[in-house]
């Protein structure tokens, strides 16, 4: 991803978020077919703890095909800013920092795509809040989630250990302890090797279940990394930290830990609950602690116009299965329009 296609933007809320905006050679618009519909802009939302870096192949991908892409290091990553007061990271907020940006590029059509946790819930929030200004919504390993006023991390460690056989939370907790962030930049060998493991077993053991990633860090322990991680990325995300700290990247896990967001949702309209528009799910099914199973049931029920496709890979399916995930989604995205 070329750096002189990245844009900076204070938005209302004077925050500056970094963002890399990719637009189509005229090579390419040369191959598009006049009498078709127009592409849709794609906007993608990284996970944690990278950046817009991690949609690279997909930026590529679709740049090469005509599309206009948007792709923001979100707050608390990268080369955006990087508060550390958890209410900034309402869903609400950022999702109004987020259209911030696309008006600012005048983008209409747009489909909306994300990976993880914290930012397919982005994602499902921009489809709960501005409804007409997307027109799809794709989300990579965890589905779309629901608006949830009443939720507690509690509850939901003890429903998922229960359907699963084994917690699927105690990462979470910990990211929103008091010290993670100094624990984390004191063993980042030991940090990114769990996350990226070769094996997807390792965060079944030493990620999920609670304490065990505190332990693994105290310990500094490491494992194999898959191989899907390039050495630039690598040292990219590690510079970051080891430049800006991560306490305000962890300020997500904690909006949702402490309930900040279980307040927000109590904005959400019950009609807007489900999504009418299309949904794409790519559920990856060796990643043990977002559960295949579990996010096309979550799909199905609430998403009435959904494509679900399943990965034989892990929670980095945009970087494992590249050419396979973006064949899907270019699949997808053409019947969008």
């Amino acid at each position: 991803m070329d750096p002189v296609n990245y844009k900076r933007l204070t938005t209302t809320r004077g925050f500056t978020y970094a963002y890399y905006l990719g637009k189509p050679s005229d090579e390419a618009l040369a191959e598009l077919d006049p009498n078709d519909p127009p592409l849709p802009a794609l906007l993608f939302l990284h996970g944690f703890p990278t950046s817009s870096r991690l949609w690279k192949h997909q930026v590529a991908f679709f740049v090469q095909r005509g599309f206009v892409v948007i792709v923001p290091d979100l707050l608390g990553f990268g080369e955006s800013s990087k508060p550390t007061e958890v209410e900034s990271y309402r869903c609400s907020l950022v999702c109004q920092d987020i259209v911030e940006i696309i008006d600012t590029e005048r983008l209409q059509d747009v489909i909306a795509i994300g990976h993880d946790l914290l930012r397919s819930k982005i994602v499902s929030r921009l489809g709960n809040f501005y409804p007409d200004r997307f027109k799809a919504y794709g989300f990579l390993v965890v589905p779309y989630c629901a608006p949830r006023p009443k939720s507690k991390i509690e509850f939901t460690s003890m429903i998922t250990k229960k359907m699963c056989g084994f917690e699927l939370c105690g990462h979470m907790v910990f990211y929103a302890e008091d010290g993670s962030d100094k624990l984390i930049e004191s063993q980042l060998d030991s940090f990114f090797s769990v996350l990226f493991p070769c094996d997807p077993m390792v965060r079944t053991t030493h990620v999920a279940p609670m304490g065990a990633l505190r332990s693994w860090l105290e310990h500094g322990k490491t494992t194999k990394m898959a191989s899907y991680i390039s050495p630039e990325d690598l040292d990219y995300w590690r510079t970051v930290i080891t430049r800006d700290g991560i306490a305000a990247a962890l300020c997500w896990h904690k909006g949702l830990v402490t309930g900040v967001n279980a307040d927000d949702d109590k904005l959400i309209p019950l009609e807007r609950y489900p999504v009418p528009k299309p949904v794409f799910f790519a559920a990856a099914i060796k990643d043990y602690i977002s559960p295949a199973i579990l996010g096309i049931a979550t799909t199905n029920h609430h998403c009435r116009n959904a494509t679900v496709r399943q990965f034989n890979e892990g929670h980095w399916l945009m970087l494992a299965s590249s050419t396979e995930i973006n064949t899907a989604l270019l699949s997808w995205v053409m019947d969008c329009i």
